[in-house]
């Protein structure tokens, strides 16, 4: 069974409430997964049955984008080794990114301070909580620990995506 964190999430794409880039990190979830396809053929009927005005960004905007990541020659992007050792590019609309983990590498432990979305493009990774494959969406709540990390023998890529932080002022 899907949380009901997943089902906001899939809810909120359906409405065209996403940020730019977890609209294409949803996209890709559609295309690449039959249990994702199905949530979203749901929540799009619920939509509409509902009688639910959608946002600018529904009904699939972020759909070329979300296939050209899915088609992409990974042994051809433009990676760039981070502090951790872990290898990134930019993607996406505003601060998206694939990354990439060999066989064997994990990324530090760590948290997040806003929602986290991460789709399996190729291979596996495992994180403490479960093992993902090609199309799986983890949902990384914020204050939630993991360490992603390349599961088997096969680099693992993925689109990774995170909710813009709200700017805090004190006043």
């Amino acid at each position: 069974m899907k949380s009901d964190a997943y089902h906001a999430f899939m809810m909120d794409h359906a409405g065209g409430a996403l940020s730019s880039d977890m609209a294409i990190a949803a996209e890709l979830h559609i295309l690449l997964s039959e249990t994702g396809h199905e949530t979203s053929d749901i929540w799009d009927a619920a939509r509409h049955v509902l009688g639910v005005e959608a946002g600018p960004d529904c009904e699939h905007a972020f759909l070329p984008e979300a296939l050209e990541l899915a088609r992409s020659e990974f042994s051809a992007v433009p990676w760039k080794r981070g502090l951790s050792g872990v290898h990134y590019a930019k993607r996406g609309r505003g601060k998206g990114k694939l990354m990439r983990l060999d066989p064997g590498q994990s990324a530090p432990e760590h948290s997040h301070s806003a929602l986290e979305a991460t789709i399996v493009l190729k291979g596996q990774f495992e994180d403490g909580h479960g093992v993902y494959s090609r199309g799986d969406l983890l949902l990384g709540r914020p204050g939630v620990r993991h360490r992603p990390a390349a599961h088997g023998d096969e680099m693992c890529v993925c689109f990774v995506a995170q909710e813009p932080l709200p700017f805090w002022r004190l006043s």
